[in-house]
């Protein structure tokens, strides 16, 4: 940093800062990008210095050139240089450009679009905010945190990436995708700077994906008939039909203004296409399409990891484990490859106050009636997303959560109702919110932030907004398994495959700070011992160290009384757990509620005490007082 006196703060977001400096060398202004290394694990610093190893071998006019980076112990630091202005800024300013001016932006952004598919790169996220002007008004692209570089033989992607605004049709359908979606947003770009906003513009994001898939594009009438021409070239909902490089190069509308440079090297991705490649990617597309083959994969390990982290399902047994346990294994991994629980973490930066006020857009509509979103897997699965992301704010799970949940009770169709069931559970809703409760109170390490979970955290560090999702997620939770017996397979299998047991524990012990959540995980795991009893060692992995006697002693009605029926069904379906923790205080209290002075509490207390009173624990703890 000595080399450089820092002028000013230019802008900052979830990646770091970004400030104007000058060289003590020649005078020169630079862009300086400090990113802090805390809070962010080993795999992201990997992706960090990753995009510093693409934009550094970038050497174009109409790319922001990076000049330098150095580590410190606790941040990188990046050095580019440096661009007056942010288009996106412009924008906000006049609303719209001329065709004139757009043109000449155009044609920088081909220049720098055709430069990098040709060195296999795809950018992945083109958006007016990573485009910046210099002083001359030569627009340049910025911002390579979410490029790819793509190895050869490796002709389509699956991973989600970008800004929904501008994302192309083949990514909201989560279906594998090449440098054609690139094209795809910079058609966004170009009709934002004509008209002022995207071709499909809203603030909620279901009918975002919505008007994406389904809308048809109004086009301008102001403009030239080249320029309309080139719009729908690259606008073209089916990728297969968009311009291809050789046309886009030799399109009126940007025709001997596409700057090449010498070190341009004519690849695959930018020249037509063989019949053999054609036949290769439709294969490997295909391959993608039906999970024969694993995604994005390259030569190593961690490439292949570097989309998702897939929780491990299973984990082997001693040798010397009894009969029943091995039963009791066997079982459970049956349900595991027949669930197939497969989470994709994502240790993506999220824009957490952009998700909010979607929500909050999406919520409204939903509030009006308005599920039609919610009736697609597709895009239900988009707002799931949070709920893996390991960092997403306690504020978006709780809004996700509620989104989630409005349906259940907002008086809408019964057909839509029974639909929006089976995309939820297409969407394995359920194990994703359970999954949500173990990244929410895991507190990480700087040298651990996605695939490896760092220490709990006890149930004192959670804060108000981790309680407050926390409550939200298991109120939805709770709503479900009552809905429909399939969200409660789904539930006891997610407890099994993500091996939550002792974190559930914890959640028994919040009755101080926040009893609803108690209240509605012991609702949950005895409609779990009602409704399938064989799950009963998930339950009482949960239980066994629960405190009954306290809880049926709580001052909360609605606790004594699920406390009662929790009981009843750990008396019916494991009655070895019971007899490790029945005492005579348990059964004296149990009795007592019979006569509490709520009628559901007395109701439930009779229930559990006739349906226990003939059982070899209850009627020991009989004989044991009368000795």
């Amino acid at each position: 940093m000595d080399k450089y006196d820092v002028i000013g703060l230019l802008g900052e977001g979830s990646f770091g800062r970004v400030y104007k400096a000058k060289q003590h060398s020649d005078g020169n202004f630079v862009a300086l990008k400090v990113i802090s290394k805390r809070g962010r694990s080993a795999k992201e610093l990997k992706g960090l210095r990753k995009e510093c190893e693409i934009q550094r071998y970038l050497h174009h006019p109409n790319i922001i050139q990076m000049l330098d980076s150095f580590e410190t112990e606790n941040e990188i630091v990046v050095i580019t240089e440096f661009a007056q202005r942010e288009l996106n800024y412009i924008l906000g300013k006049e609303g719209y450009l001329s065709e004139e001016r757009v043109q000449a932006i155009v044609w920088d952004l081909i220049s720098a679009l055709y430069y990098l598919h040709s060195h296999r790169v795809l950018h992945r996220d083109l958006k007016p905010q990573n485009i910046l002007l210099d002083g001359n008004s030569v627009a340049k692209l910025c911002d390579f945190g979410f490029a790819r570089n793509m190895s050869t033989g490796t002709h389509v992607l699956t991973s989600i990436k970008g800004t929904p605004l501008y994302m192309a049709p083949e990514l909201i359908e989560e279906q594998p995708y090449d440098h054609n979606a690139d094209l795809w947003s910079l058609g966004c770009i170009i009709y934002e700077l004509l008209v002022g906003a995207p071709p499909f513009c809203t603030s909620s994001i279901l009918n975002l994906i919505r008007l994406i898939r389904h809308e048809q594009i109004k086009w301008p009438t102001w403009i030239s008939e080249n320029c309309i021409s080139f719009l729908k070239g690259l606008l073209q909902k089916n990728p297969e039909k968009r311009l291809t490089w050789p046309e886009i190069l030799n399109h009126p509308f940007v025709k001997g203004h596409v700057l090449i440079t010498e070190d341009t090297p004519t690849m695959p991705l930018t020249r037509t296409l063989s019949e053999n490649t054609l036949q290769r990617k439709e294969q490997q597309r295909n391959e993608l399409k039906s999970g024969s083959k694993k995604p994005e994969s390259n030569n190593s390990r961690t490439s292949q990891n570097s989309r998702t982290s897939t929780i491990k399902l299973v984990e082997e047994e001693e040798e010397t484990a009894s009969t029943e346990k091995k039963k009791s294994v066997e079982m459970q991994a049956k349900a595991r490859c027949d669930i197939k629980l497969d989470f994709h973490e994502d240790s993506q930066p999220i824009e957490s106050e952009e998700w909010v006020v979607f929500l909050q857009k999406t919520i409204e509509e939903i509030m009006n009636k308005e599920v039609g979103c919610l009736l697609q897997s597709g895009s239900t699965n988009i707002l799931v997303n949070p709920l893996r992301n390991v960092n997403a704010s306690p504020r978006v799970l709780g809004f996700v959560a509620n989104l989630f949940a409005l349906p259940l009770i907002v008086d809408i169709d019964v057909e839509q109702l029974e639909q929006i069931k089976k995309v939820y559970l297409e969407v394995k809703l359920v194990p994703n919110l359970v999954y949500a409760t173990k990244l929410l109170t895991t507190r990480f390490s700087s040298s651990s932030r996605s695939s490896s979970l760092s220490t709990r955290k006890s149930p004192e560090d959670l804060t108000y907004e981790d309680l407050h999702a926390l409550e939200q997620i298991f109120l939805l939770i709770c709503h479900l398994v009552y809905l429909d017996n399939q969200f409660l397979v789904q539930f006891s299998d997610s407890l099994a495959v993500l091996n939550v047991s002792t974190l559930f524990q914890q959640f028994l012990s919040l009755v101080k700070r926040k009893v609803k959540i108690v209240t509605d995980l012991i609702s949950i795991l005895t409609q779990v011992l009602r409704k399938s009893p064989e799950n009963h060692e998930v339950v009482s992995r949960v239980v066994m160290d629960l405190d009954f006697v306290s809880l049926l002693r709580n001052n909360d009605a609605l606790l004594r009384e699920r406390t009662c029926y929790l009981l009843l069904f750990l008396g019916k379906s494991c009655m070895k757990i019971v007899k490790g923790f029945w005492t005579i205080s348990c059964r004296e209290t149990l009795e007592a509620l019979m006569y509490d002075s709520i009628e559901n509490v007395r109701n439930a207390a009779e229930l559990a005490v006739e349906e226990l009173k003939d059982c070899d624990f209850y009627k020991s703890s009989d004989n044991t007082e009368k000795e």
